[in-house]
């Protein structure tokens, strides 16, 4: 358990422009003056963090496992697991009040409370926070199937999930338009809300990242800058064809291209060595607090400032979430060195 893992900066760096690109892409501060720019962040730049997020969890866990000799490797896994489901049930203590409020507002049923039962296991508890039950079985999943296979067949194991998920989703139209998976899709959402999970969105993500912690680079950064531009060229064409020719959609979060374009990156980022410096720790301990917590402040927002130029003004929008939301990160940072139960959190 004494192992050290070497600290990847240029990751860190990444997940907090990722963690502001998830903020970006629920309060979409372009809306109010420009339809193309709104569209562009939020279908084509903004979907490639949780991809990112997942595929560096999965890279530094199984790097870090690497590192490590017999039960050693299953006693850092139960407690990698053991802390995110602390963490899952921590952040759904604090979302909580507003599944009530919601219930509330919309009318209070056993249907509801079964619902909730339903979502905490395999969706979520609250919108956001489903990354971390999402994490937990992917992880779950590519550890155990590790034991007997290498990252590479376990690829092929996860990938179709990932289309299946992507017919669901970006692919709705062709899915709609056939019987057979028609039927199976019907079947899908009469119990689940959502194609983003651990097993259909996180599973190949994560594998990705286990992949590449035993992937050794031949390709230079070049070529890993030219393969980021042509995927992400590719993924923007996967998502703006649909919207010109009206083809039907059911989310935008989940596309064919993010794969080849997160491995692009991935690998890109891997080549480049940062110095040590305390802003690469400080991004890596925040980005996680501003992804898990803005939810805290946009809903705090429509609930109390809906009707107010706060809210309706996107610009405004984005910014009141972003300060909020970075000062609170900030602070429950410093509050969590002088009170240990506070890292449970992050």
């Amino acid at each position: 358990m004494s192992a050290k893992v070497k600290q990847y900066n240029s990751l860190d760096l990444m997940k907090l422009l990722c963690a502001l690109l998830i903020i970006i892409v629920h309060t979409s501060p372009f809306r109010s003056y420009s339809t193309v720019l709104a569209f562009g962040f939020r279908n084509i730049i903004g979907i490639i963090a949780v991809p990112f997020f997942f595929s560096t969890s999965g890279f530094l866990l199984f790097k870090k496992l690497s590192a490590l000799e017999g039960k050693e490797k299953s006693s850092y896994f139960k407690h990698y697991i053991k802390r995110l489901c602390v963490m899952y049930g921590l952040w759904s203590l604090v979302y909580f009040p507003f599944v009530v409020y919601n219930w509330c507002q919309n009318g209070f049923s056993l249907q509801e409370v079964l619902q909730y039962i339903k979502r905490f296991f395999f969706e979520g508890s609250y919108n956001t926070i489903w990354f971390l039950p999402a994490l937990i079985t992917a992880a779950a999943l590519c550890y155990f199937l590790h034991t007997r296979f290498s990252f590479r067949k376990i690829l092929w194991i996860a990938l179709p999930f990932y289309l299946f998920a992507c017919l669901l989703t970006n692919y709705y139209g062709i899915t709609e338009a056939i019987p057979g998976l028609r039927t199976i899709l019907h079947l899908y959402y009469g119990f689940f809300d959502s194609a983003k999970n651990g097993l259909l969105f996180g599973f190949v993500f994560v594998a990705l990242g286990g992949f590449l912690a035993e992937f050794q680079e031949t390709k230079s950064i070049r070529f890993r800058l030219v393969g980021c531009g042509v995927f992400g060229i590719a993924l923007a064409a996967e998502s703006v064809l649909p919207q010109v020719f009206g083809f039907k959609q059911f989310g935008c979060d989940i596309k064919l291209f993010l794969l080849p374009f997160t491995f692009c990156l991935m690998t890109l980022l891997l080549q480049i060595s940062l110095p040590d410096r305390k802003i690469y720790l400080y991004a890596r301990k925040i980005s996680l607090m501003l992804f898990l917590s803005q939810r805290i402040f946009i809903s705090l927002a429509d609930i109390f400032l809906s009707d107010t130029i706060l809210v309706t003004n996107s610009a405004l929008y984005f910014f009141l979430i972003l300060s909020t939301t970075w000062i609170f990160s900030d602070l429950f940072i410093r509050a969590a060195k002088k009170v240990p139960f506070l890292k449970y959190f992050c």
